[in-house]
Parts: structure tokens; C-alpha cells; sequence
């Protein structure tokens, strides 16, 4: 499913209204009834009978007012904070207040911290909770003062829960949230889909658990090629999936290289190189020092080893294979930048470089371009990327999204910017955003098991298929074998071997896979 800028949810609301005659009115009316179903299971009554409403000016502001009213139906004892002035409300939002008072709830308008103070003081403790329809999507810049700031500092200290009408106020996706105030939320209905803010910056945690309710807008609306975010779904690599001819035969399932270990860190290639097998490769070959060739054998003896002491050792049987991943524990040397630059030179399979390949081109993304032989894949985490931008590990973290996308487009490279939410950019511009994963998998090795699943699945499928979806999909799997892998270690036990004994398991149990994202 996609997800959408705040542009892009303006013109598709208008393009409901305007070309598919469903009314203002009637979406916000949707919204509501979405919302205030969430809500309630949030929240049952006979646990939370109490809910105050915060509510701003705009159709926000409607949408609580709305689901006021509906709460109220349900039975909850509903009071109402008006952060405006009623003459101040938009057309439907006042068409929503009329409704409310001919329903016997007067909003409260507030001109003072110190009202809502008082509202937070007189609910019931432990048996309230707080709808906040206060900006929604739409904010440009950060809360940083006056009547708001003041208000939702008094929120986030009272500790009430709070359910977010589409995303929590005070949130914006051209700004970092530590910029200014926001409310917190336990819970959060998103309308109609995913927004970046709900994301921004790395998967927001101030969101709670996030609903997407459907507020009536056809779903063919959200497929322009213009809107490139793209939430991967085990639907989008189907194909990847499919059951093998019986008499199929490893060479069928392509031959991936891995140039990665030193003797003072043999484990990365391992790792790797197993990755690869575990993920449906054919045969794979590790590149290694000599003195890393026994170890990796025992390691695994179905994995092939190619003994090299440099490049020119392993330059001549570039041919052989059908996907090469270079850089998991190499070392930042300067043999690992012979290494990098041969494979840029003389590959003509698709490249992934990981780790420390990436680390010996800071400062030279020019290298990178200018290739038309084979697709380049890189896959750095927010301090590789960092260093290949010459900038901070904070400024990527600020503008994932930008920063992904641009590099990618002006580099003709595939992205995997590494992160809770993981991004993969194209060269095209399209991006795609995985909902896979735990914090266990922060873990050493986590990274080089990625890159084998990577280099394995490139190695079957391209160019049988996409290379965006084959990306997408193998850091979906190796987000999903994390969390298969959580659930019987644990996430603090969790380590790089756990993730890799799982990858068999995340293909045979992903059509049971559910989202995150509850009502995707």
C-alpha cells in the first residue's frame, strides 16, 4: 500500500470530492466513525468512561467534534475543548459543533492554559482518556510556544492516554519532532492510509499503535506514479514465492560471490556467506583471506571458498556469478579499496556493497556514477550513509526520506538505508518502506546476515524480476525471520545466528505475516 505525503492526501481528497462526488462532509463523517470505533476498543467504556476532546479550527478540529458526538452515543461522558473561537471554524468542522450543541454538548472554547489545566484536573483518574483533534497532518512547522505548547505540555504530563485523530498534534513530516511540542499517543487512527509523518523520522514512536480507517475514498486514487512511497506487503513479491519445478537443479538458482572476513573479524563473511544458501541460492562462493579458509568450512561446508591475496586473485572468475556482495568485515584498507574499485570496474552482475565497502568511499559518491553495465546496490546503516553523504548520523536521521531518495536518483544506485523502518530507494525515485523487525535485531552481524539474503535473492531472481521487489522483499524476510526469531528468544537474546536459522521459516510462514499497521 502506499504512503502518502500530505500533498498527496490533499489531492486525493480533492479528487474524491471532485471527481467521485463523495462530499466533505460525508468523508469527515467516515473519519469519525472510523475513529470513534478505535477508540472505543482502545479504550472500552466500562474501563474509560470518562474522554475529554481536544479540538482545533480546521477539519481536524470537524473530525473531533464528530467523533464527540458519536462517543457520546456510545455512552462515554464527553467534554469538549474548543482551541478556537466557534466563528473560527471551517465550514463542515462548524457544521459538526451545530450537531454537537443540538446534541446537549456545549464545547468549552479555551483561551488559557489554565482551562485546560482544569478540564485535566477534574477527569476521573485512571478512567479517562483524551481525543487529540487538534492539527492532524497538515502542520508546517513545530509547536514551540503560546496557547498549544501550553496545552499539550499539560496533556503529556497529566499522563492521560491519549487517541490521536490521524496523527498526534504538534507532529509534522518537514520537521523533526524534538524541534517543538507534541502530544503523545497510546493509540492513533490514521485516515484512509499511512502518512510520512507517522513514520518521520524513523518509525515515530509518539504514534502508539496505529489504525488506518477507511474514510470512503477509493483505494484506486492513492495508485498515481507520482506518490513513491510504498509500505512492502508479502503480496508485492508473490512471485518470489512460488513453489520450484520438480526438477529444478541447483544452477537454477543462480551462484552469488561474497568478498567479505579478515582474520581480525572472519565472522561477517560467515554470516554472510550462509545468508545466501539459507535465503535459496544455488551455490555460493566466499571470497577469503587463506588464513580465514578452514574456519569458514567448518563453519559451513556448503559454502564454496575462493582463497584470495588480492583483488587480481579474484578479478578473473568475476564471470562465474550471478550477484557479488562485497564489504562485511573486510576492513577499511587499502586492499579493501583495490577490491571495491575492481568490482566497480570490471562486474558486470549486479554489485551489493555492505559495511566496508561503503566506509572506503566516503567522501567519493562520484565513483558511483556513470555505470551502465549492472544495477548497484548498496546498504548502508544511518553512520555508513552518513559518512558517504559527509554529514551526521542526526542530519540523516532528520530527512531519511530526502536524503535516501536524492542519493539514489542522483546516483543511479538502489538504496537500503538500514533503520527500524528500513528504506529502499531506486534510481527511478520509488520508494519502498518495511514494516518488519524488532529492536533485538540491533545485534552484531544482524547487517551481514541482510546483505547474504540480499546477494541470495539477487542471485535467484534477478532479472526474472524486478530488482526494487526483490530488495523489498528480502529485507521484509529478514525483518520477519527477526521476528520469528524474537518470539522464541526473546528480543535482548537475540543474535545474528538466531536471524539467519529463521530465514527458512519467514518464506514458509509469510502469507500469515499481519501488519503492524492494523486495517491495512
Amino acid at each position: 500500500m502506499k504512503i502518502l505525503l500530505n500533498s498527496w492526501m490533499r489531492a486525493i481528497d480533492r479528487a474524491a470530492i471532485d471527481g467521485r462526488g463523495i462530499s466533505a462532509a460525508e468523508l469527515m463523517e467516515n473519519a469519525a466513525r472510523g475513529c470513534s470505533e478505535v477508540f472505543a476498543e482502545a479504550f472500552p467504556r466500562n474501563l474509560f468512561p470518562g474522554c475529554l476532546v481536544l479540538a482545533g479550527k480546521g477539519n481536524n478540529g470537524g473530525d473531533g467534534l464528530a467523533v464527540a458526538r458519536m462517543l457520546r452515543e456510545r455512552g462515554y461522558e464527553v467534554h469538549v475543548l474548543l482551541l478556537s473561537r466557534p466563528g473560527d471554524l471551517g465550514p463542515e468542522a462548524k457544521a459538526n459543533h451545530d450537531r454537537l450543541l443540538e446534541a446537549g454538548c456545549v464545547p468549552e472554547a479555551v483561551s488559557s492554559a489554565a482551562q485546560v489545566k482544569k478540564s485535566l484536573a477534574d477527569l476521573a483518574a485512571g478512567e479517562s482518556f483524551l481525543v487529540d483533534a487538534v492539527f492532524g497532518t497538515g502542520l508546517d512547522k513545530p509547536v514551540t510556544g503560546g496557547l498549544f505548547a501550553e496545552a499539550f505540555g499539560l496533556v503529556n504530563r497529566a499522563n492521560i492516554p491519549v487517541a490521536a485523530v490521524d496523527v498526534p498534534s504538534g507532529l509534522g513530516e518537514k520537521f523533526s519532532p524534538d524541534l517543538g511540542v507534541h502530544l503523545r499517543a497510546r493509540v492513533t487512527a490514521a485516515l484512509h492510509a499511512l502518512k510520512w509523518v507517522h513514520l518521520n523520522p524513523d518509525g515515530n514512536p509518539d504514534c502508539g499503535r496505529i489504525r488506518i480507517v477507511d474514510i470512503g475514498i477509493p483505494r484506486d486514487l492513492d495508485e498515481r506514479d507520482e506518490y513513491y512511497i510504498r509500505l512492502t506487503e508479502p503480496a508485492d513479491f508473490r512471485a518470489l514465492l512460488a513453489r520450484r519445478p520438480r526438477a529444478a537443479h541447483k544452477g537454477d538458482f543462480g551462484h552469488a560471490l561474497v568478498v567479505a572476513g579478515s582474520a581480525e573479524k572472519p565472522g561477517a563473511g560467515i554470516l554472510a556467506s550462509h545468508a545466501v544458501l539459507r535465503s535459496g541460492a544455488g551455490l555460493c562462493t566466499a571470497a577469503v583471506p587463506p588464513q580465514n579458509r578452514d574456519l569458514s568450512v567448518l563453519a559451513h561446508p556448503e559454502v564454496m571458498t575462493l582463497p584470495f591475496r588480492k583483488p587480481e586473485d579474484i578479478s578473473g572468475r568475476l564471470d562465474q556469478f550471478s550477484c557479488v556482495l562485497a564489504g562485511p568485515g573486510l576492513g577499511v584498507t587499502p586492499d579493501t579499496q583495490r577490491i571495491v574499485a575492481m568490482l566497480l570496474q570490471r562486474l558486470r552482475s549486479p554489485l551489493v556493497l555492505d559495511a566496508d565497502a561503503l566506509n572506503v568511499l566516503a567522501g567519493q559518491a562520484d565513483l558511483l556514477r556513470g555505470r551502465d553495465r549492472r544495477p548497484l546496490v548498496l546498504t548502508p546503516h544511518p553512520g555508513e550513509f552518513a559518512r558517504l553523504l559527509g554529514k551526521t548520523v542526526p542530519d540523516v536521521q532528520r530527512d531519511r526520506l530526502t536524503l535516501a531518495r536524492e542519493f539514489a536518483l542522483q546516483n543511479g544506485v538502489y538504496l537500503v538505508l538500514k533503520g527500524h523502518h528500513t528504506l529502499t530507494a531506486t534510481p527511478q525515485g520509488r520508494v519502498w518502506v518495511n514494516p518488519t523487525g524488532n529492536p533485538g535485531m540491533a545485534t552484531a552481524g544482524s547487517g551481514d546476515v541482510l546483505g547474504g539474503m540480499i546477494a541470495g535473492l539477487v542471485a535467484q531472481f534477478y532479472p526474472k524480476q524486478p530488482l526494487e521487489v526483490i530488495l523489498a522483499a528480502a529485507v521484509f524476510l529478514h525483518g520477519f525471520a527477526g521476528d520469528l526469531a524474537a518470539r522464541e528468544t526473546g528480543e535482548a537474546g537475540l543474535t545474528a545466528g538466531d536471524i539467519s536459522l529463521f530465514i527458512p521459516k519467514s518464506f514458509l510462514k509469510v502469507h500469515g505475516f499481519h501488519s503492524p499497521f492494523l486495517g491495512a
